[in-house]
């Protein structure tokens, strides 16, 4: 969730849709920085957590990334990886996809497991591709 109340913390298991790629033989790059807790504690105009720091959009440095999902969108928008995952409640992956002009897919609320995920709120919260 990109805040430093979580440093040191260490997960039992990978999220359920990481478990599902492993095992179709996807390669695990490494994790990108999020908007601390989805943007839900934004104060900086989004892409900002206290791990991380600011990210950046790759086409125009000063321009905003956007909020939560915004490490995704730039790891997929500098060419870092071919597909990247992000996590959406209102936005999250839209956002930031658009802003960094990369493609974002929002599934339905329900498609994908949200297992090993911080959700704002089970209603909205989603994983999908940046």
């Amino acid at each position: 969730a990109g805040s430093f109340a979580l440093l040191g913390s260490v997960v039992r298991r990978d999220a359920g849709v990481v478990r599902r790629l492993r095992r179709a033989g996807a390669v695990v790059l490494g994790k990108a920085n999020m908007d601390e807790w989805a943007n839900f504690r934004s104060f900086s105009g989004g892409g900002w957590s206290a791990r991380g720091g600011k990210g950046r959009n790759p086409y125009v440095l000063s321009a905003t990334p956007c909020g939560s999902s915004t490490g995704s969108a730039i790891a997929a928008a500098a060419s870092m990886a071919a597909v990247t995952l992000g996590t959406e409640t209102d936005g999250s992956i839209l956002c930031p996809a658009s802003l960094n002009s990369v493609v974002g897919i929002k599934p339905t609320v329900g498609l994908t497991s949200r297992a090993g995920v911080i959700p704002i709120t089970p209603r909205q919260d989603t994983i999908g591709l940046v």
